[in-house]
């Protein structure tokens, strides 16, 4: 979202834009005008700025852990904060019963979230290993059933 304001003597104008192009041709309206200032600014929108604050924490190519270059060193270190955050949430709810419940649903999580992220990565890199399943219609090579 894009916001140009235009400041005049007496008021000021301001308006919102979602589209960059609609925005800089609105600026240059303002501007022909001739006020005395416009500004052009970026405004982050709800959608973007969750988004950035999940990736700042759970991203570890984005967040402070970037600087580890082993992955597995990375993914375990996320790994343990997930537990102490698991931990830490079930002391908070006052049970310790809580405890396995939210172990096992972070872990579940994170496993689905491991394996898709690896399904992914490896599609993009290296689509031959899913050649085997494209067209398997349940017999061998030499027309047998398995």
């Amino acid at each position: 979202m894009y916001k140009v304001t235009a400041y005049f003597k007496d008021h000021k104008v301001a308006q919102k834009f979602y589209d960059l192009y609609d925005a800089i041709d609105y600026r240059d309206s303002a501007d022909a005008n001739y006020p005395i200032k416009v500004t052009f600014e970026k405004v982050k929108d709800m959608r973007e700025y969750i988004y950035e604050s999940w990736n700042s924490v759970m991203d570890a190519n984005i967040n402070p852990l970037k600087n580890i270059p082993n992955l597995q060193v990375r993914h375990l270190i996320m790994q343990i904060l997930a537990w102490m955050w698991v931990s830490v949430c079930s002391m908070y709810m006052g049970s310790i019963m809580f405890w396995g419940i939210n172990a096992i649903a972070h872990t579940l999580l994170l496993a689905a979230i491991v394996i898709t992220v690896g399904t992914f990565d490896t599609a993009r890199r290296n689509p031959d290993v899913f050649k085997r399943i494209d067209g398997y219609n349940g017999r061998r090579l030499n027309g047998e059933h398995d």
